[in-house]
């Protein structure tokens, strides 16, 4: 009851902000909406046009739909070095080769590439300070915010039905208990400001920490049925705002940084807001014949069962499932791999059509994936990788190894 003026000023500046229907239900209400809210809680802001949504998917979505219309992506790249000369920025990049050789240690190669525009769109996350910092006087400081979840089975995606926030700290909007797009219950996060801008570990501080808090929001949360747990860094300005635009002593070069929640729920708007300042700037026209639509990939389980068997006389790679757990195709995951930017690991054709996102966390997928991954991307089986870089999966066969050591004997 104390909180309860908090929670009016939340009120108040959604209004201000236009956000329809908002309104506070009291506790009677607040029980019909989400029969498992907290014995402790007495009244909610109820937001009834809010919505989720799959940031994998999401993101995926429009990066190939910027393909499509012409975007050239360019990977395994760092970039080291980017300078003002005349007119133009020039961007220069490192690539990093591990090369193996019978008898040697493995070698560390780079090689290095340029790359010269006349604007740069720095949106880079948790390094976005350290891009900024090569071009302007006016330092910035971003600090890697890590939030730790759990992620439980469709078993208890229905223990409740919106998106359950408790009041906002100063580090942002606190735990909260939500169903995602695709039925699971999600638990989280944490907010813990660290040092490592790859620190994307969990803890078992974290998790005991979003035990003891969730149950503030919500009671008898099922987390027995966790299937797996991870972390995302959030980038943090000490400013604490968003910082977009084109930096006042860095002609050309724009900051997209600091983006933390809600950068997802705010990216679409983000996105069209740079655009305009830049083709402004340039005098862009906007492209002809722009390509306004993306076909996604065929989910079998969305047909009618006549549709599903004519796909799998026209594609009988769509009638074997790979994935048990969320029944995914062999015809999905090729079409993953195939596609425009397709996947070229495991967690990428995690991502585009969830394999190995189930119960059993890619325990008896891996190995069919893999071969399709190998063979339609033209690769030995062991080059595939879970996540890319380094992280290879196969690291020999059992046969090599007995053989090596009965030699030795």
């Amino acid at each position: 009851e104390a909180d309860r003026p908090k929670l009016k000023k939340l009120l108040e500046r959604g209004i201000a902000n236009m956000v329809p229907d908002l309104r506070i239900v009291e506790r009677e209400e607040l029980l019909e909406l989400e029969p498992n809210i907290s014995d402790s809680a007495v009244c909610a802001l109820f937001a009834p046009t809010a919505g989720i949504v799959c940031p994998f998917g999401l993101n995926i979505a429009l990066a190939e739909n910027a393909a499509d219309n012409g975007v050239t992506f360019i990977f395994d790249e760092e970039v080291v070095e980017i300078n003002r000369t005349d007119d133009y920025w020039t961007v220069k990049t490192q690539i990093i080769k591990t090369v193996n050789m019978p008898g040697f240690a493995a070698t560390r190669m780079y090689d290095e590439k340029e790359y010269k525009t006349k604007a740069v769109v720095n949106a880079a996350g948790v390094y976005a300070d350290e891009f900024h910092n090569m071009v302007s006087a006016d330092k910035i400081n971003i600090t890697p915010r890590k939030g730790e979840y759990y992620l439980l089975d469709r078993a208890a995606g229905g223990h409740v039905s919106r998106t359950i926030f408790q009041l906002p700290s100063k580090f942002g909007k606190g735990v909260l208990i939500t169903p995602t797009t695709h039925g699971n219950l999600l638990v989280g996060p944490t907010a813990d400001d660290i040092g490592d801008k790859e620190g994307v570990n969990t803890t078992m501080e974290g998790l005991e920490k979003i035990t003891r808090t969730s149950g503030l929001a919500v009671k008898n949360i099922p987390l027995r049925s966790t299937i797996t747990s991870f972390a995302g860094l959030r980038a943090h300005e000490d400013g604490h705002e968003f910082i977009i635009g084109e930096v006042k002593d860095a002609e050309g070069f724009f900051d997209c940084a600091g983006i933390e929640s809600p950068g997802l729920t705010a990216s679409p708007a983000i996105g069209c807001m740079l655009a305009g300042i830049i083709s402004s700037k340039y005098s862009f026209a906007k492209k002809k014949n722009f390509i306004d639509k993306r076909k996604g990939i065929i989910k079998p389980k969305n047909l009618s069962v006549d549709e599903y068997n004519i796909l799998i006389k026209e594609k009988p790679a769509y009638g074997r499932i790979v994935c048990r757990c969320e029944s995914v195709t062999e015809g999905e995951i090729i079409d993953s791999i195939t596609r425009t930017l397709g996947a070229k690991s495991l967690d990428g054709v995690k991502r585009r059509t969830r394999a190995g996102m189930g119960r059993c966390q890619a325990g008896f997928c891996s190995p069919k994936t893999m071969e399709d991954i190998a063979r339609e991307c033209g690769i030995p089986v062991d080059d595939v990788t879970k996540s890319g870089g380094d992280s290879k999966i196969i690291v020999g066969e059992n046969k090599d190894i007995y053989q090596t050591k009965a030699q030795e004997v």
